[in-house]
């Protein structure tokens, strides 16, 4: 059967008509596709003059800071009417270089052979009840968990189990609790909608509540905490605000620190995961994996270089840029605490009661003291300090250096806060000796010891800061601060 023939007429005005139309939308589609890219020509001109201006007011800033701090060193040395011109220049080349490698971790000032402590025996049994002569502040109703102090010293931050922060001034031992109603309407459970209030879930009693870490910024501008809701809360010190709270760990946060001189947030969870956070973006950044189990402790120094410490017997350097991880394996149980002495070598404490020294050149601690708060045949504890008695007295629940210092400070249940000097063992490592000890009643579950070293600060409690299997009911909950004195001040 033969097909039907168009008409030539239609086709062809189909053809003339279709053409037309096809011109048409091309032309437009021309347009547009010439004014998108104008658009986008300017708006890449207007995003390069907002990165020049941002960049240039950075670099005012950097310019700014910099003048200031040769300024004040200037200002320093000028009242040394003795020296000479070049000798002056000479001085403040050299303060500024001291001030930079110790704000490195490359510096280590001798300060712990300086370090005169109160002897032990001269306590009487109430002072020795009482934490010695150091002044305790009491403030939250549950045993204290972790500390966090600005870096000039002044304010300390305090959280606990009750889940209760509060800001205390180091020096008057003034306190100001912080509002934390909002951030609890920000962790709440939406589940159940707009539900009668019989029938809504009741709040979780399984430690959501307790907070265990806590952070300040250098420039003391953000406060952050963390706990078992396992979101991280960031407050704004200055005001009060309450900023935001983080959520993204599936386990309890328990440990928080900042990069030196930034707003860079590290976060460690027991979800085996280390986060990290921008809080001038307010912005989750990256997940650092790695952990076999819960990681219990992470610290900081200004270089882009985490030290963690876990359960699962290790202790991992992230080297943040180059998104790779150390690993460096303990002697034999969990790692509870970690501290950086140097850029490249920490002290840790650990559930079996040793400390180690660790350098990032070597994959096991380059020394160890086992049993460090262990009472010896001549340790003195004074009568009335106490422990909880089992090894639960010895677990070591916290350790602390004193920034750019070789002077490292140790807590746990026996009764004493040991400080210990990082010197040059027989072999030639680095190694800790004993320098003495301040009486603390209960479990030294935080410790900061002041740049200055002129004093030591510790949260107690009456339980340790992961649990509940040991107590002491007759230790305070609070914060213990114990002034120290210096040889330079003995002799003057």
């Amino acid at each position: 059967m033969a097909r039907p023939k168009l008409a030539k007429s239609s086709r062809n005005g189909g053809s003339k008509t279709g053409k037309g139309k096809k011109r048409r939308s091309d032309a437009l589609e021309d347009d547009d596709r010439n004014d998108f890219f104008l658009d986008e020509d300017k708006a890449d001109i207007s995003d390069a003059e907002e990165t020049d201006e941002i960049e240039e007011t950075a670099e005012q800033k950097r310019l700014r800071l910099s003048k200031r701090m040769v300024e004040d060193h200037r200002l320093m040395f000028r009242e040394r009417e003795d020296d000479e011109e070049e000798g002056e220049h000479d001085a403040i080349a050299e303060s500024l270089q001291q001030a930079t490698m110790q704000s490195m971790g490359r510096l280590q000032r001798k300060i712990a052979s300086k370090v005169r402590l109160p002897d032990l025996r001269q306590l009487s049994s109430a002072e020795a009840s009482t934490s010695g002569r150091g002044r305790l502040t009491r403030c939250h109703r549950l045993s204290l968990t972790a500390l966090a102090v600005t870096s000039d010293d002044s304010t300390a931050f305090s959280v606990s189990k009750d889940g209760s922060i509060f800001q205390t001034d180091i020096e008057s031992g003034k306190r100001v609790r912080f509002d934390i109603e909002r951030a609890d309407q920000n962790t709440t459970d939406t589940a159940d909608g707009g539900a009668p209030d019989w029938v809504k879930k009741g709040p979780r009693k399984a430690g959501r509540n307790s907070l265990l870490a806590a952070a300040v910024s250098d420039d003391g501008r953000y406060l952050a905490v963390g706990g078992g809701d396992k979101r991280v809360h960031v407050w704004d010190i200055r005001s009060h605000e309450y900023i935001q709270g983080f959520p993204g760990h599936r386990d309890i946060v328990s440990g928080l620190a900042f990069r030196q001189g930034t707003h860079e947030l590290f976060s460690a969870s027991f979800d085996r995961s280390v986060k990290t956070w921008s809080l001038d973006d307010r912005a989750y950044v990256d997940t650092l994996l790695g952990h076999q189990s819960e990681v219990l402790s992470i610290d900081l120094l200004r270089q882009e270089r985490a030290v963690t410490a876990g359960h699962d017997h290790t202790c991992r350097v992230w080297k943040v840029p180059e998104e790779s991880q150390l690993i460096f394996r303990s002697h034999a149980t969990a790692v509870d605490c970690v501290r950086y002495i140097t850029g490249t070598q920490w002290v840790s404490g650990a559930s079996d009661g040793s400390l180690a020294v660790w350098s990032q050149m070597k994959k096991r601690p380059v020394s160890v003291v086992r049993g460090a708060h262990t009472p010896a045949s001549d340790d003195v504890v004074p009568a009335g300090a106490g422990t909880v008695g089992g090894d639960a007295a010895s677990w070591v629940q916290s350790v602390a250096v004193c920034h750019g210092s070789d002077l490292v400070a140790s807590g746990a249940a026996d009764g004493l806060i040991r400080l210990w000097a990082v010197q040059e063992g027989h072999t030639g490592a680095q190694a800790l000796s004993p320098v003495g000890g301040l009486p603390a009643r209960g479990f030294v579950n935080a410790l900061h010891i002041a740049r200055s070293a002129r004093f030591v600060l510790a949260a107690t409690g009456q339980e340790p800061r992961l649990g509940r299997w040991a107590r002491d009911g007759l230790a305070k909950n609070g914060l213990l601060l114990h002034q120290l004195s210096l040889e330079e001040d003995v002799a003057e």
